[in-house]
């Protein structure tokens, strides 16, 4: 194989679908792989044939450096896939020279449907996932991470996380014993948790750790970085933030303080720089501010911004922050009213340079499509049974439910060269993507 990678923002591959006997073309964006050693050149002269995913098909030739060649680079860029989850937080890190980061999963199985369809897990291949980071242990982020670790195509090799579990019993506190303002309870690795009577979803994300034989430890600010093994990505530990004698601040009540501690991540890729802020809230981002130096290490130009777009937001925390590409991660179910207009209000005011900051929803970008009219009498179907699709109705009238479903997901496209940011998402009409112009960082302050 000679994998390339697209060096265009978005360039067309011509491919014939024997299906439907007919030529078709999908659009491919900046960093999407091909493989040149082989294709199809059936549209002549002019084009490069090419394989993508699997399709024989063929790209446009341009003139580069006086010659007529294909838009494609030999460096991976840095590919980063903000998931359409749902209510919950997942994003999907692929690094230059191809290691592979998890930050998070959501509530249900639609990261584990992402990896299962990015990698092409029904067919003979393999995935692995060299480092998953666990913000915190709420559902809407750990419940969709155990598939995963439970899949059998799948190997993980090492996850990290925050230090906080989740107990049935056994303290005065869902999060461990709290004693003067402080939660003295933490873990670092399984064999800390031996003997805890834990809930019942932590139990089972513990179970599956086990089960992988995954490395498990906990990260906080003091510890610097975490190597993952890419000499172009340094990956740097912002919070949480640990009291000198090892416990964390306890910050008013269980999710206050859960949110408020979550691992956060900033990612470096040459100039570009992005933050995965967890669940951060109002209490954490006061407490994260009051640390000397704090405000320097949230500066950065693409932003997972904290809790699904919650109102709960510090904004001297976003505006730390800064960002150029800002990214909502959101659902419909269940419905907390996210992202809330002040949040969206506020991460707008921000950004590092007014009106011009993209900012990109997951829930937003998800696509509905009406599938017809069921009968008035019909019941209403079981969401669980049926997630994809999606129904209103009315009590007051005889109106019939309107049925829709799921199109196209609100995945987040945001890729980096280490001097340039390309952000796209997919929609339906006929140029396939909404994509925009690169972002040079290193001429932005």
């Amino acid at each position: 194989m000679a994998i390339r990678f697209s060096d265009r923002k978005t360039q067309r591959f011509y491919f014939h679908d024997a299906d439907q006997n007919k030529d078709r073309s999908y659009v491919l964006i900046y960093g999407d792989e091909v493989d040149t050693s082989s294709g199809s050149n059936h549209m002549g002269a002019g084009h490069t044939p090419v394989t993508y995913r699997g399709r024989k098909g063929a790209l446009k030739n341009y003139k580069i450096d006086g010659t007529q060649q294909a838009a494609l680079s030999k460096t991976r860029a840095l590919e980063t896939y903000f998931l359409d989850v749902g209510q919950g937080d997942a994003a999907f890190v692929v690094t230059p020279n191809n290691t592979k980061i998890l930050i998070d999963g959501g509530l249900s199985r639609s990261t584990a449907e992402f990896l299962i369809w990015k990698y092409r897990l029904d067919e003979d291949n393999t995935l692995t996932i060299n480092h998953l980071f666990l913000s915190h242990a709420d559902a809407d982020h750990v419940a969709g991470l155990i598939p995963i670790l439970n899949h059998p195509k799948i190997t993980v090799e090492h996850v990290w996380h925050n230090g906080i579990g989740l107990y049935d019993s056994g303290h005065n506190e869902a999060l461990g014993t709290v004693t003067n303002g402080h939660l003295i309870t933490t873990h670092d690795t399984v064999a800390n948790l031996a003997g805890e009577d834990l809930t019942h979803t932590f139990t089972k994300w513990i179970d599956a750790i086990t089960t992988q034989g995954a490395s498990y430890h906990a990260l906080d600010q003091s510890m610097g970085d975490v190597d993952v093994g890419d000499p172009a990505i340094r990956m740097e530990i912002i919070g949480p933030l640990k009291e000198p004698n090892g416990s964390f601040k306890w910050l008013k009540g269980k999710s206050h303080t859960i949110n408020g501690h979550s691992l956060m991540l900033r990612l470096h890729h040459g100039h570009a720089r992005f933050l995965f802020s967890g669940d951060s809230n109002v209490e954490g981002g006061e407490h994260h501010l009051e640390h000397p130096g704090a405000a320097l290490k949230l500066d950065s130009h693409v932003f997972k911004t904290p809790h699904h777009g919650s109102h709960e937001y510090h904004f001297p925390f976003l505006q730390a922050v800064r960002p150029l590409i800002s990214v909502v991660s959101s659902g419909d179910s269940p419905d907390h009213g996210h992202p809330r207009a002040s949040f969206l209000g506020a991460i707008g005011a921000a950004g590092r340079i007014a009106g011009d900051h993209l900012l990109f929803s997951t829930e937003i970008a998800a696509t509905f499509s009406e599938t017809g009219d069921a009968p008035v009498d019909e019941p209403a179907p079981d969401a669980d049974a049926d997630p994809d699709l999606m129904y209103s109705s009315s009590a007051l009238n005889s109106q019939a439910h309107a049925r829709f479903k799921k199109k196209l997901s609100g995945i987040i496209n945001v890729r980096s060269d280490s001097k340039s940011l390309y952000a796209a998402r997919r929609v339906t009409a006929s140029y396939q993507w909404e994509s925009y112009d690169p972002i040079d960082v290193t001429k932005v302050t």
